[in-house]
């Protein structure tokens, strides 16, 4: 149902092309290190790990934020107002598909690669054979292809439209059905607290097993071989467990604002001010340009391909180095 009226503006031009702007410069940040992230996983052969297969999907999911989710933001709510009402709409309904969809996306992806590395450090010695390369395509294809969906459900009658009397013109609380709104959260919700469940169990074992490493590391020089590929295979997934970990907890801290206010906005329609929702989901897509330099902190490998790449310079490959 569509309500018809006057929109009207309750702030400046000047200020909504100041919050457009800085969009648009954490736009640029999140291209650009997401797509340093992307060719560093296609050009440095070291990288290319079965956990850097949903690293590349969570990279590309945030590098279309800035690509797609940024510029429908701004034609939405400085064109949409300006033209006719209903295609000003259309517009403001596709933006909040795409921006639900890679929300879900980012979802999904980080549940993806929270279970490659519960698996790695629960289960070493069958991750190979359970994680194998068919596995893997069929669950980024899954995430995809899910979260697409899923953010495009309106389309196809999940929507009750309320017109926008002031604030901001594309305000999702008055273009969504408010029970899709709920589920959105509540789909958002759910992985989230598995993810962290399994994180705690991921690094209960790892301190277990820490007494082990050390014991490992005394008996390399009666047998070497064995000991040392068991020692380092599990100080390796035990180090990309924590730069995933990072990333989930950096996730969960920039998303939650938003996911507040949306409830909060759903219980009690037009409650929150439509400037404020907007900072809160321009505080979020923060958190795609903050995942390329956890990479970079974390591991070495990214670090060293990164500056090769800003360089214009094509990563080597040399000896192994731990991760």
């Amino acid at each position: 149902m569509v309500h018809n009226s006057t929109f009207v503006s309750s702030k400046s031009d000047t200020t909504i092309v100041l919050m457009c702007f800085g969009v648009i410069v954490v736009a640029i940040v999140i291209f650009t290190g997401n797509c340093l992230v992307i060719a560093s996983i296609a050009l440095n052969k070291r990288l290319q790990t079965r956990t850097s297969a949903f690293i590349a999907s969570l990279a590309i999911g945030d590098l279309l934020i800035s690509v797609l989710v940024v510029p429908l933001i701004i034609i939405s709510n400085i064109v949409g107002p300006r033209i006719d009402y209903h295609k000003g709409l259309r517009y403001c309904h596709a933006t909040i598909a795409v921006a639900v969809s890679l929300m879900f996306n980012a979802v999904a992806n980080l549940g993806a690669v929270s279970l490659d590395r519960y698996l790695a450090i629960m289960s070493p010695l069958r991750y190979k054979t359970i994680m194998r390369r068919r596995l893997i395509a069929g669950i980024i294809a899954s995430v995809w292809i899910f979260s697409t969906v899923f953010g495009f459900i309106p389309y196809m009658g999940w929507r009750e439209v309320m017109f926008a009397k002031s604030g901001l013109f594309c305000q999702v609380t008055l273009n969504l059905d408010r029970s899709y709104i709920i589920t959105v959260c509540t789909a958002a919700v759910f992985p989230s607290v598995f993810m962290v469940v399994a994180y705690y169990r991921i690094f209960k074992t790892a301190r277990m097993h820490s007494t082990r490493i050390s014991a490992a590391m005394n008996s390399i020089m009666l047998n070497y071989s064995r000991s040392s590929t068991v020692t380092s295979s599990f100080v390796r997934e035990a180090k990309a467990a924590k730069m995933v970990a990072l990333v989930l907890g950096s996730f969960i801290i920039f998303w939650t604002p938003l996911f507040l206010i949306m409830i909060i906005d759903t219980i009690k329609t037009s409650f929150v001010n439509s400037y404020l929702y907007a900072g809160a989901v321009m505080f979020a897509t923060i958190n795609s340009a903050l995942n390329p330099a956890i990479y970079a902190a974390m591991n070495r490998e990214f670090r060293s391909t990164f500056i090769c790449l800003l360089r214009c310079k094509r990563p080597t490959r040399v000896a192994p180095v731990p991760h």
